[in-house]
């Protein structure tokens, strides 16, 4: 955004949270979460157990059932009025989690969080 700002060009930035889509988030998350698995050594393995990593995918797939949106729309929302809006918004935050964790940011004007 602020690289193109030197060229006259105007971006708005969608800040979309997590979204539950048909290649579901966790599916993506765990085939990393072996992949990475089985990259480790033998003794790193022994020493966190096997137990531990079905405990952590068990974990992994509660949060994504309670933290994921399942409405998509928001984003295309946000997508929709930067595109048709006279003055569209430098900002668009889709889905609850973006709006709580970019929530100090959206008090301090643009130009600090673009340097932050």
């Amino acid at each position: 955004r602020v690289e193109m700002q030197h060229f006259g060009v105007k971006v708005s930035i969608v800040e979309h949270g997590f979204f539950k889509t048909e290649e579901a988030n966790s599916d993506i998350i765990e085939k990393y979460l072996f992949k990475l698995w089985n990259r480790l050594t033998p003794e790193i393995k022994d020493s966190y157990g096997e137990k531990y990593l079905v405990e952590y995918i068990k974990a992994q797939r509660s949060s994504v059932k309670r933290l994921c949106d399942y409405d998509i729309s928001n984003v295309i929302k946000c997508m929709e009025h930067a595109l048709i809006a006279k003055y569209p918004r430098t900002r668009y935050r889709a889905g609850w989690d973006a709006k709580f964790f970019w929530l100090f940011l959206s008090y301090a004007p643009s130009c600090l969080s673009d340097m932050l």
